[in-house]
């Protein structure tokens, strides 16, 4: 087997970024909460509130202060940072042949800043431009740069501009997820715009009107808005959403219209699943096709500090072509230690057409997660 080092692990701690990671929204159906409760975003993840580091305490095998460098540093009431370093290690194929691989997959750091419910909340970091593996190729990056004004931490009405993803869906962690990758919030899609919402224990709502970034070339090409809202039923237990996306570029428009679900089963066990049908009309020769992309995901608590994740991915790029649709099973694994690290054993087999239309892929990865 042929081993790929992408980077060296002090490159890695000072700027390597070769992927994001966010939140856990399993948490909000199984604690009644919205996701603002534990992060500044009202979308959920990147830096944590004081309820959210309580969280991750208390959702720790060992515990440990939660606060920024463990409470070591004392930082005034209007300021919070805080920052994530995640890399991984392990095997995976494309079909031709078993290799093994390391690699950085985030290095940034978070800061928001408030006074009188006005606040700036940024994320710098540095991303891979060029071949991977080429420490002289990180670049300094952020990803998202964002003026709010809120009526409340954690719920109330709430509006921002500046650079972030847009508002819907699951927001699921795992950006491989096809409801993610190809439903409309790709890794590295972050535009420009504005965002309003309201958020309560029992209802959340945003709307989002933006741009394609005209200073970074961006996974998002496209102009457009996006509107998600979810209700909650039967005591926080059942959750129903909806949701709507209009982009256009010079190539293409598209228009997602899709349903979630999710539903607390028991104390330890949760379901989830989105599904969204996709039109994608090309401004050239091309004719319109629609799309469908779906996720089933079920949940574990098997204790405190450590819950099984098994999910199920559709993706048809052309409901009209036969063997055109790829499958995913993915099983996570996921051991939180203490309150500021955590580790992740990340299991995905991938077909096309169930073996028909093309070789099949996976892997068997060990991520590594420390939160700053």
């Amino acid at each position: 087997m042929r081993a790929v080092i992408a980077v060296c692990a002090f490159a890695l701690v000072l700027a390597g970024s070769a992927g994001t990671a966010a939140a856990y929204p399993q948490y909000q159906i199984s604690k009644d909460q919205t996701c603002a409760s534990c992060h500044i975003s009202p979308a959920g993840g990147g830096l944590l509130n004081g309820y959210g580091e309580l969280t991750a305490e208390e959702e720790s095998l060992w515990g440990g202060n939660p606060g920024f460098l463990h409470g070591v540093l004392e930082l005034p009431d209007m300021l919070r940072v805080g920052g994530d370093l995640r890399a991984a290690a392990g095997a995976h194929s494309r079909g031709d042949g078993v290799e093994s691989a390391i690699f950085p997959m985030q290095s940034e750091l978070y800061a928001f800043v408030e006074k009188s419910n006005i606040g700036l909340y940024a994320i710098g970091g540095a991303t891979v431009e060029g071949a991977a593996g080429d420490a002289r190729s990180f670049v300094p990056f952020s990803r998202e740069h964002w003026l709010m004004w809120r009526q409340g931490e954690g719920d109330g009405l709430y509006v921002r501009a500046g650079r972030f993803m847009p508002v819907q869906g699951l927001r699921q962690a795992e950006h491989v997820f096809y409801t993610r990758r190809f439903g409309g919030t790709p890794l590295f899609s972050e535009v420009y715009g504005a965002n309003f919402g309201w958020l309560k224990p029992d209802l959340e709502a945003h709307a989002s009107i933006f741009i394609a970034d005209p200073l970074v070339d961006s996974i998002e090409r496209g102009d457009g808005a996006a509107v998600y809202v979810e209700k909650r039923f039967a005591e926080g237990s059942t959750a129903i959403g909806l949701l709507d996306r209009f982009t256009t570029s010079d190539t293409d428009t598209r228009w997602h219209t899709g349903v979630t679900a999710k539903r607390r089963l028991s104390d330890k066990l949760l379901l989830a699943a989105e599904v969204q049908v996709i039109r994608q009309n090309f401004k050239l020769a091309a004719p319109t096709r629609f799309q469908l992309v779906g996720n089933v995901l079920a949940t574990y608590f098997v204790r405190p500090g450590l819950f099984v994740n098994v999910g199920l991915g559709h993706y048809d790029e052309d409901v009209s072509i036969a063997e055109l649709d790829r499958d995913a099973l993915d099983v996570n694994i996921h051991f939180f230690a203490i309150s500021h690290l955590e580790l992740v054993l990340m299991n995905r087999i991938q077909m096309i057409a169930f073996g028909a239309g093309g070789d099949s892929s996976g892997y068997s990865l060990l991520q590594l997660h420390y939160r700053i």
